[in-house]
């Protein structure tokens, strides 16, 4: 707990709501001064991502037509005050959660985030990762534009090959039929099932949010993975040594951690409205007015077009451009099987000892393969639209793998792993637990931030005013309004950080 002389009016009105309700500590809990660091934090830029894509959906719900989803989707673009950034900035959007959820779970993969007693936690994470692709799969369907849609009918006859009956309930669910009263002919009646169904699934999303962050506030951030040695445990809570008498390890007061809360928001707020501005999404401006530059749906020439997914399913469609629908079902499954059980596996098969990749070689060797083969089968099937690639994609795959675990697998037993051992028994710093020294760098000086403090504020006024001035034409200036108040978030976000989030760490 933070020393009474450094704790704050926020921080003394946490611990009388606690004494009430039980919050400081609890449904928020206090981090120690290692854990303010951005790696630490990229569940809050996903977390951010998926609410900045609540407040845009629920937006371009109010103007979308499920009936008429092409015409509603460019008069939107076209029509609406705004309506062009708003699809832009829902759809770069939902390519950042999606970015971002990777990271993030690379990021847990490789310091061992997902061990005991955190195997649960990495289930659930697996669970939103998939909820999240099926929510894009969805959200990508619904403009109903030719690519989108050719895009998306091609996936679901492809899963229609799962094993175990699984194609079948995937029918179940998506399979309509054109005579049902009160369908509009000559659009696909299942776009109107798919809205319903992206709506539903983003329900799920913020369910298992819900139980991920309840788990990660029960067993507390992860020690550094520097610091836990074979047996050590791997809960925060176990450390009350270092807690006590490490400055690194020490709880920091709880206004840090809201600032750093604000922080990652405002940053992937700010992020997300500059590239959608600066990058229109499928949006040309045509005689000062934004256009929708994909193509409307239509059997013919669907006929004619190469389905070709959004990236994040590039790795998948490569599968079942190199084999059979079924065998490329079944490799698809044991990709699914082999991540969700990963904690398990890691534990009962490989049996590493410590969170520290080089005490994690198998682990490490296979998940590198995983990363690798990703990488390139996106690639792959990219630059090959419509054409098969035949059985050598996954002989490929199969041949990274085995270089990977060549490769890794010795560097990290033999060379990494005894490095790691030694530096442990002759780490200057700790001797029983107890710290020797330790001192952190002030990173700004106070005239330094003074200085920076009002850079910003000149930025976010001038930002502000350029909003004012470029707002009496919405339509035409939109995208510029966008860029401007993209630019104000990230000022926002550099002050909060510089007067919150560094100045509540000071020592």
């Amino acid at each position: 707990m933070v020393n009474e002389e450094r704790s704050g009016l926020f921080d003394r009105f946490m611990r009388w709501l606690d004494e009430r309700l039980g919050i400081y500590g609890h449904t928020l809990r206090p981090a120690p001064r290692y854990a303010y660091s951005i790696d630490y934090w990229l569940g809050g830029l996903v977390l951010s991502a998926f609410i900045f894509e609540v407040i845009t959906g629920a937006l371009i719900a109010l103007y979308y037509t499920p009936s008429d989803p092409y015409t509603a989707t460019t008069y939107l673009i076209s029509k609406v005050p705004y309506g062009a950034l708003l699809f832009s900035l829902h759809s770069w959007g939902a390519y950042a959660m999606v970015f971002l959820l990777l990271i993030h779970m690379t990021r847990n993969f490789l310091v061992g985030a997902y061990r005991p007693p955190r195997e649960i936690m990495w289930i659930v994470g697996c669970a939103l990762a998939g909820l999240t692709l099926t929510e894009a799969y969805l959200g990508y369907s619904l403009p109903y534009n030719l690519i989108s849609w050719v895009a998306t009918t091609t996936g679901l006859n492809l899963f229609s090959y799962m094993p175990a009956n699984l194609g079948y309930l995937i029918s179940l669910m998506t399979v309509v039929n054109p005579n049902q009263p009160g369908i509009m002919s000559g659009v696909d009646p299942l776009v109107q099932r798919f809205f319903v169904f992206h709506w539903i699934v983003g329900g799920l999303i913020l369910v298992f949010i819900g139980l991920h962050l309840y788990i990660f506030e029960k067993h507390g951030i992860t020690p550094p993975i520097s610091q836990v040695k074979p047996g050590d445990p791997e809960l925060i809570d176990e450390y009350q040594d270092k807690i006590k008498s490490d400055p690194k390890w020490e709880i920091q007061p709880l206004m840090r951690s809201i600032g750093m809360v604000v922080m990652i928001m405002l940053l992937t707020f700010g992020a997300i409205f500059l590239i959608a501005s600066a990058i229109p999404f499928n949006i040309t401006i045509s005689g000062g007015v934004p256009k929708y530059s994909m193509p409307a749906f239509n059997p013919v020439e669907a006929a004619q077009t190469p389905p070709v997914p959004d990236w994040y399913f590039l790795f998948i469609y490569f599968f079942y451009k190199s084999v059979s629908p079924y065998n490329a079902s079944l490799i698809f499954l044991g990709w699914i099987t082999v991540t969700v059980l990963f904690p398990f596996i890691e534990e009962w098969i490989f049996r590493h000892k410590a969170p520290h990749p080089a005490l994690r070689p198998a682990s490490i060797a296979i998940g590198t393969g995983f990363i690798v083969s990703f990488i390139v089968n996106s690639v792959w099937a990219g630059l090959t639209p419509g054409r098969d690639i035949g059985p050598i994609g996954v002989e490929v795959d199969a041949l990274i793998f085995v270089i990977c675990f060549a490769i890794i697998w010795p560097l990290l037993r033999y060379v990494a792993q005894p490095r790691v051992l030694a530096r442990w028994q002759t780490s200057p710093l700790t001797d029983g637990g107890v710290v020797i020294e330790y001192k952190e760098r002030r990173i700004l000086s106070g005239l330094t931030v003074l200085f920076i403090n009002s850079g910003i504020l000149a930025g976010l006024i001038y930002s502000l005013y350029e909003v004012f001035i470029l707002s009496s034409n919405a339509i035409i200036n939109q995208f510029i309004i966008g860029q401007f108040l993209g630019i104000s978030l990230l000022l926002f976000s550099a002050s909060i950080f510089l007067n919150v989030v560094i100045g509540n760490g000071k020592s």
